[in-house]
């Protein structure tokens, strides 16, 4: 097989592959992160109270020369599963411990073989799951004729292809659908035909003009963002940034393109 010459050779023994009471796993605090956080707390809320064995993944277990069974990947699962109460064991991947200090090797090496993922691949997952959020989202992305980009690099998008997934959560979140789909609407018409680069740093500032003016002003929105490119407006955000240095871009974008909004509009756009 091609390119076997250049693997190294398998380290560690054999894992055995065990279901295993609940009461025997145990947590070693001296590199075990701790789980009484607020975040973790809900994580493992989260995981209890919609438990699925398909998502289960077996816990990494180190088993020691006294036989004790130490989890060093899952203790979040375990967790949840003793707040549960009606789960008694669990799947584990169990392997000879020589010590501790292995135990705390392995964490570490397990952690940082992991790749978060991204906004786009959690979105994509939740559409497919039916998640209400997702399907509303996808929904005014249709509707507007822009589709959820395949990858995360901007080489690769084709016009109307977005990848500010959380941006677009933000909105609906902030807003409403009703924001969202007129949000897009405008925003589909300023760039109609464009590879949406900078997608991203402008649409909040699209999002706040339809939020503040009102719906009926999409269509005015619209023109006013489709009056300058995409990089314009990514140097005027900037320049608004500069201006302001305490902002973050979002904040920026709102103030840039509100300026252009309110000045068309017979205001101001004083800020």
């Amino acid at each position: 097989m091609s390119g076997v010459a250049k693997m190294q050779p398998q380290a560690g023994r054999r894992p055995s592959l065990e279901f295993r009471p609940l009461g025997d796993l145990l947590i070693d605090d001296s590199y075990q992160r701790s789980i009484d956080s607020g975040a973790s707390q809900a994580l493992v809320k989260r995981i209890a109270r919609a438990w699925d064995w398909g998502l289960c993944q077996p816990l990494n277990v180190a088993k020691r020369d006294d036989g004790a069974l130490y989890v060093i990947d899952g203790q979040h699962r375990l967790a949840a599963a003793r707040l549960r109460g009606d789960i008694f064991d669990l799947p584990c991947v169990v392997v000879a411990s020589r010590s501790a200090d292995d135990e705390a090797a392995a964490f570490v090496a397990l952690n940082q073989q992991r790749r978060p993922l991204s906004k786009l691949e959690l979105f994509k997952a939740a559409l497919a799951a039916g998640e209400t959020e997702a399907t509303v989202i996808h929904g005014a992305l249709t509707q507007a004729g822009l589709s959820v980009a395949t990858t995360t690099n901007p080489e690769s998008w084709k016009p109307g292809q977005v990848s500010n997934i959380g941006g677009l959560e933000y909105c609906v979140r902030q807003h409403g659908e009703k924001i969202l789909r007129t949000s897009l609407l405008a925003a589909a018409v300023a760039f109609h035909g464009q590879v949406l680069r900078y997608f991203g740093t402008i649409f909040p500032g699209i999002a706040a003009g339809v939020s503040t003016h009102g719906v009926a002003q999409g269509d005015l929105i619209g023109m006013v963002v489709g009056s300058c490119d995409q990089s314009e407006w990514r140097d005027a955000i900037n320049r608004a940034k500069a201006e302001q240095p305490n902002l973050n871009m979002r904040d920026a974008a709102v103030l840039a393109i509100g300026r252009a909004i309110a000045e068309a509009m017979g205001g101001t756009g004083d800020a």
